[in-house]
């Protein structure tokens, strides 16, 4: 037999049986239905755990304590495994996803008896042959609700006893049965119950025999537990009246029915017969406007609340029992939506014909409608014409802006203003530098330039506008410069590039040597060169059309030599005087290799960068005075060309 959706009452943790722990409850068959899966993060071992053809149970605990229950199968070769779960406030469904629901469990393939009990040594057992068939006793919480799911792996639909016992947790309603509210209800001749807890559905006969309306001639004809079509239990009972009531005060009493008990809670403890409920039945009444909904916005739409139910066959569905006057003129309402419990509707939603997009004031009258009457309450009293409902509507608002920039050297200031039109009443100023401000106008200072965001949000309490622009502060200004190298050597000119930005008039150079320049790009220059390296600070001053400066320093540095060589000896004695060796003036050199060899040819040091020097030592120790031999490699920048050299120089002390 192929297996089905898990549709019938108890399969799913919404339909839950409810239970009691003094009451053993069997299951003489189990219907095949496909599982859902159910999330174990304690069981990583890539098994499916789903509910598979299940029953679900919820009870509640009243007192603290441990859990015990067994499930004893029919057939002792069946499979069951359970899970348990703490549901309290939350919705039964996200059991299937929310793993922080589950208490304990046990999914163990060994076939027989299984539960909750001192013989377990975990809470949680997983599946597989080698896991207990019996968890240890989960501790329960006071006024917790918990769900039980008991899932038949075996694919037979062969039953079970679940019983509980062995425990200190109490699972049973110790809260004796009671009236607590009742209320007559015109349409249909019901009187609602509400009752201080659950019921079992199966133990209220549908003729209402339970029932009597005490005094009275009346007879209670029907009965109806609410929410019965999709559940074990009920809070909430309907009573179906022979005929209907006049005005005046009533009772209603619970008696012992045909089928020998009143109702019945999970446990079987009766609501005691004898038990009564005041109510009233009140001279019929016409229902009255009540309130409008937030208007809002560009209204297309108005929502009418009304003081009490009426019903949903006396409201015109084209919306002819409301009439919209104002000092807009060419709005109409064409449509009215109802919302209706039990052929009854509170709220009435009427469509306009168009939006409303300006400032306005509304009235909104009863009248007859197409239908030949107003709006008739529950009980048939139709509402007398000329009620009455007032409404205001807002302009839309419009937040673009205005602004003016004044550019400085220093400081930058835009002046931002709002028209305040349409009754806006607020402005919400925001910056790209994550700065806020408030204000029909506001005066934004910037010492950093160049492109800006300015948004500004507006509303006059019902309409909300949103407008975002970009401002180029365009009076940025920056000096800098190339130059053609850092290092001149002999015969070397000078070449120096603007690289400055802004509205640039003026340029000023000075080259730390001789005459400056005022060019944007100065001619090649070149300096003196002496027997030592000397440095020179080269300055840019840059002037733009508001008349600020900006300046860059540089400097450059000229030597005497850019013949690269090796000294042939040198003295690692830390007294400031070649106390190092690497290859001399390589200023024009790359790609660069230098290696030194002692005289068994151990590589005793190697560069790549012509101004790493050896200390003259030997994985750290100073090495011993002698001749080492060296090899350079390097590209002649000025040429292009591979240069090779090898030489040796004498390490002295």
């Amino acid at each position: 037999m192929s297996a089905q959706n898990c549709t019938q009452l108890g399969q799913t943790p919404q339909s839950a049986f409810p239970v009691c722990g003094t009451k053993a409850l069997k299951q003489a068959s189990v219907p095949l239905c496909d599982g859902r899966p159910i999330p174990l993060p304690s069981c990583n071992d890539h098994a499916d755990y789903e509910d598979v053809n299940p029953f679900w149970y919820k009870f509640t605990c009243y007192e603290a304590g441990t859990l015990g229950f067994t499930i004893t199968p029919n057939d002792l070769q069946d499979d069951y495994d359970w899970q348990l779960f703490d549901v309290t406030g939350k919705a039964p469904v996200l059991v299937y996803s929310d793993a922080s629901l589950q208490v304990a469990g046990n999914w163990s393939a060994i076939p027989g008896n299984t539960g909750a009990s001192t013989e377990g040594t975990r809470l949680m057992a997983c599946s597989g042959y080698s896991e207990p068939k019996w968890s240890s006793m989960p501790t329960l919480k006071k006024d917790h609700q918990y769900l039980l799911m008991v899932s038949h792996f075996t694919q037979t639909q062969s039953g079970y006893q679940l019983s509980f016992g062995g425990g200190t947790a109490n699972i049973t309603d110790p809260l004796a049965g009671a009236f607590l509210r009742a209320e007559y209800h015109c349409m249909d001749n019901r009187v609602g119950i509400r009752l201080n807890k659950k019921f079992r559905c199966a133990t209220m006969a549908g003729d209402g025999n339970e029932f009597e309306l005490v005094g009275s001639t009346v007879r209670v004809i029907g009965s109806m537990g609410v929410n019965c079509n999709s559940g074990f239990d009920m809070d909430s009972v309907m009573l179906y009246l022979q005929q209907p009531l006049p005005p005046g005060n009533y009772k209603v009493r619970v008696k012992t029915g045909r089928d020998g008990n009143t109702m019945l809670d999970a446990c079987d403890n009766p609501i005691a017969a004898g038990k009564e409920i005041d109510f009233t039945v009140p001279v019929p009444q016409s229902v009255p406007f009540d309130s409008i909904g937030n208007i809002g916005c560009m209204p297309n739409k108005i929502m009418v609340y009304l003081s009490d139910p009426v019903l949903c066959t006396s409201v015109a569905p084209n919306g002819s029992d409301f009439r919209l006057s104002g000092t807009l003129p060419g709005i109409s309402i064409t449509k009215a939506t109802t919302f209706c419990n039990s052929k009854l509707t509170d709220s009435i939603e009427l469509t306009l014909n168009t939006t409303i997009y300006h400032e306005g004031n509304f009235d909104i009258d009863l009248v007859r409608g197409s239908d030949g009457n107003t709006l008739i309450s529950e009980c048939g009293v139709q509402t007398p014409l000329g009620d009455r409902m007032s409404f205001f509507t807002k302009d839309t608002v419009n937040a673009a802006f205005s602004s003016r920039i004044v550019l400085d050297c220093v400081y930058d200031t835009i002046f931002l203003e709002h028209d305040g039109a349409h009754g806006v009443t607020d402005w919400q100023w925001s910056f790209e530098d994550n700065t806020t401000a408030s204000g029909r106008t506001y005066e934004k200072v910037y010492t950093v330039f160049g492109q800006k965001t300015v948004q500004l949000q507006v509303t006059n309490g019902l309409c909300s506008a949103q407008h975002t622009e970009s401002i180029l502060l365009d009076n940025e200004l920056n000096a800098e410069f190339a130059m053609s190298a850092p290092v001149l050597c002999p015969l070397d000119m000078a070449v120096f590039t603007d690289q400055s930005t802004g509205h640039i008039i003026a340029h000023q150079w000075d080259f730390g040597f001789g005459n400056g320049s005022r060019s944007v790009n100065p001619n090649p220059f070149r300096y003196p060169i002496g027997s030592r390296e000397q440095a020179y600070e080269v300055r840019l001053i840059v002037e733009n059309d508001l008349h600020c400066f900006d300046t860059a320093i540089h400097t450059i540095k000229t030597v005497p030599t850019c013949r690269v060589a090796v000294p042939t000896a040198f003295t690692p004695n830390n007294d400031g005087t070649n106390d190092f060796l690497y290859p001399l003036n390589g200023y024009k050199t790359a790609d660069l290799t230098f290696r030194v060899y002692a005289r068994n040819g151990q590589l005793v040091f190697e560069s790549r960068n012509w101004l790493n020097k050896w200390d003259g030592k030997i994985n750290g120790s100073p090495a011993p005075v002698g001749t080492y031999a060296w090899v350079l490699e390097y590209t002649d920048t000025e040429f292009g060309n591979r240069v090779f050299q090898k030489g040796v120089s004498t390490l002295l002390r």
